[in-house]
């Protein structure tokens, strides 16, 4: 009973903190049929938001705190991604959106509400909130993003209605609340594409698609619980699958990944940090300011040789989120690429300074997990682990070249 109360506790905080951080101000909508014809918004992406982290996969007492990570990133992603789209349009349909935005924040609390009291007897419990937060998550910003083919759906499936009788959800709060959001966000793309009659349709066929897979994972949730992937994953976030080939697309898509991989690793550090103590702390803090140093000055030197032009901040911003990613596996104890050839014998005389920041870094760190842990065989292991990274990012320094 005392692990229900605080799961749900928990529960409520997280909800509570991502409808704080929801950029919106619903007011009402103002006569829009002498507005101009709009142009969709330039958002086109092409990725359905961040896939399960791999640390969601272990189950031990870290578990549940790297569930609400995949919560929290999954929202910070959808906060970028609304803004963007919410600055391309006029003050009328930001009004708009923003009421279809409360509409279905209200429906996700109310459902992850409720699948987290449908798993109450499961093993996944404790991780049901922010497992379903971040699905729903993922879900919002799939249909945030208007413009072209992304969205590829099946068509209407008539299971739709017999889930909604089965589950006994058809009057309910939380199916009132997705339709409201269904009605005001189709709405918003009926203005974006005004002369495709059909648009309307397909908008409702769309997200009555994601939510009838929404019915069905809640349906199946008492005897499957949350279906997570339990396989192999590489630390940190994978790189956003982004189909908009256009470089300025493809430089939007790597700043949001560089943004997620640094809020994720913030997260990281704080849960360290926390339960470190002054002295551990210290040496940490140590090895994270030389690391910051050399994160820094790595992508400073691999983007200087395409700097001046227009995929400078795609080089930059992916440099930025595989070191983020290197560092969350280095603060996993886990080496994030297999053994490389060594490549340190190419160095240039800017990369000789780079390379001291490193081995500051290798130093510092390294000296913190012999004090932490007491482990020998970590402690021998670490400088290997370690340099298995620094390896990857001096021969990518070399094909950028």
């Amino acid at each position: 009973m005392m692990k229900f109360k605080v799961a749900i506790a928990v529960s409520v905080v997280l909800v509570g903190s991502q409808l704080a951080m929801e950029p919106i101000k619903a007011t009402p909508v103002p006569n829009a049929k002498s507005a101009p014809p709009l142009q969709p918004p330039a958002v086109v992406l092409g990725f359905a938001g961040i896939a399960q982290l791999d640390c969601v996969q272990q189950l031990e007492a870290g578990e549940y705190r790297c569930a609400r990570y995949w919560a929290e990133v999954t929202h910070l992603l959808k906060s970028s991604v609304y803004r963007d789209v919410e600055s391309q349009f006029p003050p009328h349909l930001q009004r708009q959106l923003a009421i279809a935005d409360q509409s279905w924040a209200k429906f996700q609390t109310q459902h992850c509400q409720q699948m987290t009291q449908r798993l109450r007897n499961q093993p996944d419990f404790p991780l049901a909130m922010s497992v379903c937060l971040a699905k729903l998550n993922n879900d919002r910003i799939l249909e945030l993003q208007w413009g072209g083919q992304i969205i590829t759906r099946q068509s209407r499936d008539p299971r739709f209605e017999s889930l909604l009788d089965q589950l006994k959800l058809r009057n309910s709060s939380v199916q009132r609340q997705w339709e409201d959001y269904r009605t005001q966000h189709c709405q918003v793309e009926k203005a974006i594409f005004p002369f495709n009659n059909l648009r309307l349709a397909e908008c409702h066929q769309r997200l009555r698609q994601a939510r009838l897979e929404q019915l069905e994972d809640f349906f199946a949730a008492p005897s499957r619980g949350l279906a997570l992937f339990r396989g192999d994953a590489l630390p940190g976030i994978r790189e956003l699958n982004c189909v908009d080939g256009t470089q300025i697309g493809l430089n939007r898509c790597a700043v949001y990944w560089s943004q997620m991989t640094q809020s994720l690793r913030s997260r990281i550090l704080q849960d360290w940090l926390r339960r470190l103590s002054w002295q551990h702390g210290r040496a940490f803090k140590n090895a994270e300011m030389v690391w910051q140093d050399y994160h820094r000055a790595h992508c400073d030197e691999l983007v200087e040789s395409v700097k001046e032009g227009s995929m400078a901040p795609m080089v930059y911003h992916r440099c930025l989120a595989k070191l983020n990613n290197d560092r969350i596996a280095d603060l996993k104890g886990i080496a994030a690429y297999e053994p490389d050839e060594d490549v340190r014998s190419q160095l240039t005389p800017q990369q000789d300074k780079i390379q001291q920041l490193w081995d500051r870094y290798q130093a510092e760190y390294c000296k913190f997990e012999s004090q932490f842990f007491g482990n020998p065989t970590r402690t021998k292991q670490c400088p290997t682990r370690l340099s298995q990274a620094r390896l990857r990012h001096l021969k990518e320094m070399m094909n950028v070249r």
